[in-house]
């Protein structure tokens, strides 16, 4: 949640405040027949460690003149049938917490109803949410997960009784404009951040209340003590597809940054959030069938230009009941056509994203069940990608070292592409001058910042003979950058618009505390080179890390 939390302020303002009444039973919807596959009722006398990892940040906080330390028994079974997260503060000041837990490695769930029964935090200074992530978040749905926050119970301190449902994309992303609500819909081939959500208003904050969020591949629909609270479509939000995990947290952030969540001084102590249960359902179809659909492109290629039309041939079994077809490009609607079992789409370049597209045809019969497509994948590129200028008019020269902050000249989808708007470190507080005002984070010609997956850069590149080369890209990320990601990193190299190889390793890989030193090689690759002046491009799928280059040198005969 940490990375979206600049959203809220806005977010929630646009939002209406919704009023949930507490019966004393809730389930899962009635509209359809569920089959329970998790849960845990929290019974016995400690966590159950085959469902639930704890979730540890490293150092505890200091912040703002409060200090923090860390301690399992702060997010833990209370021997009552409770999972419980606390905060407590001792005589000197030092509070007590921990952030919780999660089932990474244990569960994972693709749609489907989540319920938790909960009792909310009061106190400002943290917040409690029990809420949805994939492997990681990103801008393209069909590629990366989401954030599905089942409930958030800010904002701090409590002024009505309101908490928060939220769904989030990247955070590296600019944001949609405030006129673009249907962000599902997305004109252009830009992908901007998403956070939609609503308020809703509980009438006891004191006592528990159910929660939960139904997730199909076309909506979520979030419910309050057996109340629908919210609804998000495909028009409206787009709907990943991947794999998520479950996770109950305690939420803290810096009071002086987190305004929303207020000051850890104003809180009286000890608070907790107490979770009854946590249950996961699937839809149980007793023996009917989902439509199959098939995807394919009218003329199969792996590269498209953004002049180009695209056409795509979608079918679902013709047995009178598909009701619509629907075509998403990284969980945005593209087109759709209603009352037919298959359909011939043709959408020009524009209307699809730059760089890789990640296409899903659906169906959606009469029942309500909705079929998918497998994957079609391929690259959008730009009409000028790699045509740029060598940096300050000199070529790189193989073999050699390829220097990392010299790439090509002539700014945004010409020589690099970046969702970022400019060089952070040409702003204050570094206030440096290496490529000031372009999209690339660069320090010094000596690395740059692979901060996000589809981001690279060109550069011009003089061969001096033809032959085999060996090549080793150079990493630098400290054990702060690593993240949570289970996913791979990837460095691809392309020369004049084909592949030459690539170099994949851990998220995880680490090389010491230093964020633009130390850089260290991964395991060499040979390629072969023509003599000759050519374009290299080095593409990133990153989460993230830093770059410091590549050398090329003859390969051993």
């Amino acid at each position: 949640m940490s990375r979206f939390l600049g959203a809220h302020r806005q977010l929630l303002s646009l939002t209406a405040l919704l009023v949930c009444a507490c019966p004393l039973l809730a389930a899962p919807p009635a509209h359809k027949k569920w089959k329970l596959v998790f849960g845990d009722e929290f019974e016995g006398p400690r966590l159950d460690e085959s469902k639930w990892t704890r979730r540890e940040h490293g150092e505890a906080f200091a912040w703002n003149g409060a200090k923090g330390r860390l301690r399992a028994d702060h997010a833990e079974v209370d021997g009552k049938g409770h999972f419980v997260v606390r905060v407590s503060r001792d005589a000197d000041g030092t509070y007590t917490y921990h952030h919780g837990v999660d089932t990474r490695g244990k569960y994972e769930q693709t749609y489907g109803y989540v319920e938790t029964r909960v009792k909310f935090s009061r106190q400002p200074g943290w917040w409690g949410a029990v809420w949805m992530y994939g492997v990681e978040v990103g801008p393209n749905p069909f590629l990366m997960g989401q954030e599905i926050d089942i409930f958030e119970d800010f904002r701090k301190p409590k002024t009505k009784n309101d908490f928060a449902h939220n769904v989030h994309l990247d955070a590296q992303l600019q944001r949609a404009p405030a006129d673009r609500t249907k962000v599902g819909l997305l004109e252009g081939d830009s992908l901007y951040r998403v956070s939609r959500g609503t308020t809703v208003l509980v009438d006891d904050w004191d006592a528990f209340h159910v929660v939960g969020v139904e997730w199909t591949p076309l909506e979520y629909v979030f419910y309050c003590d057996g109340r629908e609270t919210f609804r998000l479509d495909y028009r409206e939000v787009p709907v990943t597809n991947q794999p998520m995990r479950l996770l109950i947290s305690g939420c803290f952030r810096d009071p002086r940054r987190a305004t929303f969540q207020g000051d850890y001084a104003d809180g009286a102590w000890p608070d907790e959030m107490v979770v009854d249960y946590v249950r996961a359902y699937q839809e149980d179809l007793a023996g009917r069938r989902r439509p199959e659909v098939s995807l394919r492109m009218a003329k199969g290629v792996e590269v498209v230009s953004q002049d180009q039309d695209v056409t795509f041939e979608v079918a679902a079994g013709d047995d009178g009941k598909v009701e619509n077809l629907l075509l998403f490009a990284n969980g945005r609607i593209r087109t759709e056509k209603a009352g037919a079992a298959s359909a011939t789409f043709t959408l020009p370049g524009k209307r699809l994203f730059y760089g890789r597209n990640i296409l899903i045809a659906m169906a959606r019969d009469n029942d309500g069940l909705i079929g998918m497509s497998k994957p079609l994948s391929f690259m959008v590129r730009g009409l000028r990608e790699g045509k740029g200028q060598p940096y300050q008019g000199q070529a790189q020269t193989i073999p050699g070292r390829i220097i990392p902050g010299h790439y090509d000249e002539g700014g945004q989808r010409v020589a690099y592409s970046s969702h970022l708007q400019d060089n952070r470190y040409g702003k204050p507080p570094w206030n440096l001058d290496c490529r000031k005002g372009e999209g690339i984070d660069s320090p010094s010609p000596k690395g740059i910042g692979a901060t996000h997956r589809g981001l690279w850069v060109a550069y011009t590149v003089q061969v001096e003979k033809t032959g085999d080369y060996e090549v080793v890209p150079f990493v630098a990320r400290p054990d702060a950058m690593v993240g949570r990601a289970d996913s791979e990193d990837r460095i691809i190299l392309e020369l004049d618009g084909r592949g030459l190889t690539e170099f994949v390793f851990s998220g995880k890989f680490s090389t010491g505390r230093q964020y633009w030193g130390d850089y260290k090689p991964l395991p060499p690759r040979t390629v072969r080179l023509s003599e000759g002046r050519h374009v290299l491009q080095v593409r990133f799928e990153a989460s993230p890390f830093n770059f410091g280059g590549l050398e090329f040198r003859p390969a051993a005969k």
